[in-house]
């Protein structure tokens, strides 16, 4: 039989204590953030509609206006 070995127990340690707080962001930089995902969005959803209506076009045998 098995002899029953000791566990041991391997804690994370608190980053907060050890690390200095990090500074909150500003009002400015979350805005900042908030457009350049809005943009990217934008941009993306741009580029799909482009790209569904040339492939419904073709599929369709419609020329483009």
């Amino acid at each position: 039989m098995q002899e029953n070995r000791r566990v041991r127990l391997i804690r994370k340690r608190d980053r907060t204590a050890h690390e200095s707080p990090a500074e909150p962001p500003t009002p400015e930089s979350k805005e900042r953030g908030i457009k350049t995902v809005v943009s990217r969005w934008v941009s993306e959803h741009r580029l799909r509609s482009e790209e569904f209506r040339r492939t419904f076009t073709n599929i369709l045998g419609v020329t483009a206006s």
